[in-house]
């Protein structure tokens, strides 16, 4: 028999047929990603509380309540199947776990923080056009307001996060009340905000940073962490000539940058730049690059008056801003922020309208709870109106790194007195052609000082100076009374008491951040007595040769 062979004319409609096929089901697919998408907008756009009862089985229930987060390697926390109501509609098998860390987890039988993915044992099903959302406790945030506030802000300023609403809560009959309903994260957030979704996405956990091995929600293949570990090895590059050309190969930097800033104008003391803690990765392969995504915004403003600079502890965050080029984008991108997003008198607006959307219920049912979140809101508008100008006052000022001679030294000119306790007498006296800074008191227990604010890169510095006193008598108890020299964030330690001539007094110390504010203070501690600080002067000490 002689073997059939297929018409080569016939290919050409073969493949047409492929490709219309192919078309007509990505159009098919098309009109349903469109209607969860109009769905989810709906809901996180919704100014009625949604209504959520949850039940778990009695078998199901016990193994959750045998669930504990502690510190150290992180223990699988088991899903278990449960039942979703929301009015009349029903979702079954929606798979459940607890989450939550140090602060906010709470166990079950307590008001225990959820995750709900509704389409693991059930394809296609969505709740309002999500797959996967989490219910979160506001244990930490009395405001409630915190998490939906912050995240739409970051939305504004384009930094890609799950959005957040407001939901109130049942589980088994028991009256939860109202807990903060977040978007998963999970390939439909992620194509929502990027043209590629395979990429992994990694959860940063429980202050971990991107130089160990991390958990991936989502991604082709997990396994494979060369993404990650190329940003942490280009973040550790010691040139930073060279560090600058990695990292633009591997980190979307102006997302990053804009990232940090609002991270840090919000003060979140709890985020990756501050803390490496509540953050995701993902790399985006439309790109090849990673992008940072916020998380756990519910402990913001704490710190009105913060620095604009403050202790970096995420590596990537130290890396950036250890390079001046990357220093002075991330200051004008405060600078952009400030006028663009950082608006105080929209954001209160915005802060009071979520919280009225939460109040008419909490004053209802739960008026503790009603006078707590007022108060705590009335707080947080305070705080944003302080930080805001906090931010202006810094911005006032070039933040430019202290300049030293050839020889690594340089003359601290620049002084301001500060009266910190009494009422000490604090002038500048000239003796032997010498203008020196001086402090006493008459009146009894005093302290005051001199300041002189520097910015420094990182490097061991060392102070120094003469000083010369003259019967300091400290306060009863004082243990750091006298006269010497010391930084504002550390304690007095080897002050002068006696009658003395001038002195040699030195000090050293290490900055380790991108960029510090760093006072120096010439301090007198003293019932009496008087005290004389002169020819001060900051030097660079040379590292050691290893």
């Amino acid at each position: 028999m002689k073997a059939f062979k297929f018409p080569t004319s016939f290919i050409p409609f073969v493949c047409f047929c492929i490709v219309l096929s192919l078309s007509a089901r990505a159009a098919d697919k098309q009109p349903k990603v469109k209607k969860k998408e109009k769905e989810s907008s709906a809901l996180f756009s919704e100014k009625e509380l949604t209504r959520i009862s949850i039940e778990i089985g009695p078998a199901d229930m016990e193994k959750l309540l045998k669930y504990q987060w502690q510190f150290g390697p992180r223990t699988e926390r088991e899903s278990v199947q449960a039942i979703v109501r929301e009015g009349e509609k029903t979702y079954k098998d929606v798979s459940l776990h607890l989450k939550g860390a140090a602060g906010s987890f709470r166990p079950a039988s307590d008001n225990p923080a959820m995750t709900l993915n509704f389409d693991k044992f059930v394809d296609g099903q969505n709740f309002h056009g999500l797959t996967k959302l989490s219910l979160n406790n506001s244990v930490q945030d009395p405001t409630l307001v915190s998490e939906q506030f912050c995240r739409e802000l970051f939305l504004k300023a384009g930094v890609a996060v799950p959005r957040a609403t407001h939901a109130v809560v049942e589980l088994n009959g028991r009256d939860l009340g109202v807990y903060v309903l977040v978007e998963g994260f999970n390939k439909q957030f992620l194509k929502r905000h990027f043209k590629n979704s395979d990429g992994n996405l990694y959860d940063g956990g429980f202050v971990k940073d991107v130089n160990q091995e991390l958990s991936v929600n989502s991604g082709e293949n997990p396994k494979d962490q060369s993404d990650r570990i190329a940003l942490a090895e280009a973040a550790s590059e010691p040139d930073l000539a060279k560090r600058k050309e990695r990292l633009e190969k591997n980190l979307d930097l102006d997302r990053f940058l804009t990232y940090i800033a609002l991270d840090v104008m919000l003060w979140d003391w709890d985020g990756y730049a501050q803390n490496k803690n509540n953050w995701r990765l993902f790399h985006d392969r439309t790109t090849g690059k990673m992008v940072f995504i916020p998380h756990g915004l519910d402990q913001i403003l704490w710190k009105p008056e913060g620095p604009i600079f403050p202790p970096f502890q995420g590596m990537v965050a130290k890396a950036v801003l250890q390079i001046p080029e990357l220093r002075k984008r991330y200051v004008d991108k405060i600078k952009e922020l400030r006028t663009t997003v950082f608006t105080p008198e929209s954001m209160t607006n915005r802060v009071n309208e979520i919280a009225a959307k939460v109040g008419p219920l909490l004053r209802d049912k739960y008026s503790d709870q009603a006078k707590e979140q007022e108060k705590a809101v009335s707080s947080f508008c305070d705080a944003i109106v302080r930080r805001a100008r906090s931010i202006d006052d810094q911005l006032s000022t070039p933040i430019v790194p202290f300049k030293f001679d050839e020889n690594g030294k340089a003359l601290l000119a620049h002084w301001e007195p500060k009266t910190n306790f009494g009422k000490p007498i604090i002038s500048r006296e000239t003796q032997s052609d010498k203008t020196a800074l001086h402090v006493t008191t008459k009146t009894g227990s005093s302290i005051g000082t001199w300041r002189s604010k520097v910015w420094l890169e990182p490097g061991t510095y060392k102070i120094e100076g003469q000083v010369k006193t003259k019967g300091i008598v400290p306060d009863i108890g004082d243990t750091r009374g006298g006269a010497g020299l010391r930084l504002a964030n550390q304690r007095s330690e080897n002050y002068l008491t006696e009658t003395s001539d001038w002195k040699t007094v030195s000090r050293e110390f290490t900055v380790d951040d991108p960029i510090s504010d760093v006072q120096i203070l010439c301090e007198f501690r003293g019932a009496q007595g008087e005290a004389w600080f002169e020819n001060l002067q900051l030097s660079r000490v040379p590292e050691k040769k290893k």
